[in-house]
């Protein structure tokens, strides 16, 4: 069986796997698992039409023959982020190996399992001993493989500060690097957009994985002519999602992934307390689960209002449901505010003007945008980010360019010309 039709026939394990790590509800879990299918698939359709260029170039004794063609890039290091391991090992180890290279990979050692499984999936399919190893430990192990010159390219996803780590280790080395890093993205919700709409896609930009997205829209700019009536519609559809067990299907929110994240969330809130914020909704931890779930890492979805632009929850990722919701007047006004910000990962916009919808996105200083959706991903679509959310890109085509290097070839046809006697 191929590594696709094998992870088809886990589903049901894969998704299991992916909550018991994460805490994430096995409904996300299970779009994860269909979502690394496309991918396996979508790069195995793009390494089959991988080519280079040929040219016929003129010469002293007729046409001469020059060409450029793809190699891999040989030995390279994956590092995932702990709050999508699926992900993680899949969009790094498909393109790599679809093209050609071996890839060595470190996931968090806080949510290792699934990259542990894709090893024994890679090498049931056929893969050869050895192209694909998943190496298990802390930031000191990921520390010596950055640093190992067998590296030639090193890919990382996860924080700001470990990026910059990772990037200042991996140039002493001159190895090639992509970073996919942290956000604060902004959300931009103009008057004319429909309600119902701009409430999910809130939500969906805030609640999913329980905050822990790196491109979510946590800035929610709001115009002040549909503030109240967004408010009521957000708090009242936040109110009705179902906290609990993540393996139970119609859980909507499940636990926070560790606790050292929990607490990072809780201190976040009572710094926006403490700086003015209003704490319209949520921001504790959940009671009233059972004693099966009495210690679990909870917490209740957390709407701030009256927020400005210099709050501490405004300008610093939390990793976590907290929403920040900030009123704006006009157009040229709020995409000031939006690209006011060192990251710049993702971005949304929602508006029933497609015109401006396309006209504000390409004033926006961010690698992903969206207009009347937010953080969807799809394969054939570049992911990156651009100022401190990171370096390059991946996925779509443009793994290309991230999992292999150039070589050109001049063929002489005739005999060489030399101005020397």
């Amino acid at each position: 069986d191929t590594s696709t039709e094998i992870m088809s026939k886990n589903v049901d394990l894969l998704r299991e796997m992916e909550t018991l790590d994460t805490g994430r509800t096995i409904k996300e879990t299970e779009y994860d698992v269909l979502e690394g299918v496309e991918c396996l698939n979508y790069y195995a359709g793009v390494a089959n039409s991988l080519g280079g260029h040929v040219y016929n170039l003129p010469g002293g004794r007729g046409a001469n023959l020059a060409y450029a063609l793809r190699e891999p890039l040989g030995v390279t290091l994956g590092i995932g982020a702990w709050n999508y391991p699926l992900q993680s090992v899949l969009w790094k180890s498909a393109p790599a190996l679809a093209f050609g290279n071996a890839m060595i990979f470190k996931p968090s050692e806080y949510t290792p399992s699934t990259a542990l499984w894709m090893a024994h999936c890679y090498h049931e399919a056929g893969i050869p001993d050895g192209v694909f190893q998943v190496v298990l430990g802390g930031r000191e192990v990921g520390a010596e493989l950055v640093l190992s010159p067998e590296a030639a390219k090193v890919s990382f996803t996860g924080s700001l500060e470990s990026g910059r780590n990772v990037y200042e280790m991996a140039s002493k080395g001159m190895k090639k690097v992509t970073l996919e890093l942290g956000g604060k993205s902004p959300l931009i919700i103009f008057d004319d957009a429909n309600i119902d709409n701009v409430v999910s896609g809130a939500m969906m930009a805030n609640w999913y994985s329980s905050g822990q997205v790196c491109s979510n829209g946590t800035r929610v700019f709001v115009h002040t002519s549909i503030m109240d009536q967004f408010i009521d519609g957000l708090v009242e559809r936040t109110k009705k999602l179902r906290i609990g067990d993540p393996m139970d299907p119609n859980t909507d929110i499940g636990p926070m992934a560790h606790i050292l994240q929990r607490d990072k969330v809780l201190a976040y809130i009572d710094i926006g307390v403490k700086e003015g914020a209003t704490l319209l909704y949520g921001g504790t931890q959940v009671d009233g689960l059972g004693e099966e779930f009495r210690d679990g890492y909870f917490l209740l979805p957390t709407i701030f209002t009256e927020c400005s632009d210099d709050m501490t929850i405004v300008n610093e990722e939390v990793f976590g449901m907290v929403m920040t919701i900030l009123s704006f007047s006009t157009e040229e006004e709020v995409i000031s505010r939006a690209n006011n910000t060192e990251f710049g990962l993702a971005a949304g916009v929602f508006t029933k003007d497609i015109q401006r919808g396309h006209k504000v996105v390409q004033k926006l200083k961010a690698g992903a945008t969206w207009i009347n959706n937010y953080n969807l991903a799809p394969m054939q679509l570049p992911w990156g980010g651009h100022k401190h959310s990171g370096v390059g890109s991946e996925n779509g085509l443009s793994a290309i360019e991230a999992w292999t290097q150039w070589k050109s070839v001049y063929l002489e046809m005739g005999d060489l010309y030399c101005p020397y006697q």
